[in-house]
């Protein structure tokens, strides 16, 4: 191996370093060159994937914003119905307290009246 490096040494040097020279340049300008277009070509790619990908958590966070917003306003209704409803009941509630306490009063009236005497007639109002 040793023999055959020393025979290409002088060969190169009868021949010229300037032709082999050129020529490897020539080779590397290419492999260069080569391997910029590869690094050129995966950049834009990762480029475009992040930008997509980007998009893509963009739409998905506006949606889910949306759906959030919708449950939301869905929540608030349902919760104003619940209490529309409470308070329709506790209304219904307090008519039925009303008139027993009403009620009450008007027979303790017409107790009170029959034992001493009084107009009855005076307890209706």
């Amino acid at each position: 191996m040793k023999t055959q490096a020393m025979a290409l040494a002088l060969l190169l040097s009868l021949m010229g370093c300037t032709e082999s020279s050129e020529e490897t340049k020539s080779e590397v300008s290419k492999e260069m060159e080569k391997a910029g277009e590869a690094t050129s070509d995966a950049y834009e790619d990762t480029k475009e994937s992040a930008a997509d990908s980007w998009d893509e958590t963009k739409d998905a966070t506006s949606d889910a914003y949306e759906d959030g917003k919708e449950m939301a306003s869905d929540a608030y209704e349902d919760g104003k119905e619940m209490a529309s409803d409470a308070y329709d009941a506790s209304a219904e509630k307090a008519g039925e307290f009303k008139d027993a306490a009403a009620k009450k009063a008007y027979e303790a009236c017409v107790k009170m009246k029959e034992q001493m005497g009084g107009d009855v007639s005076e307890c209706e109002n």
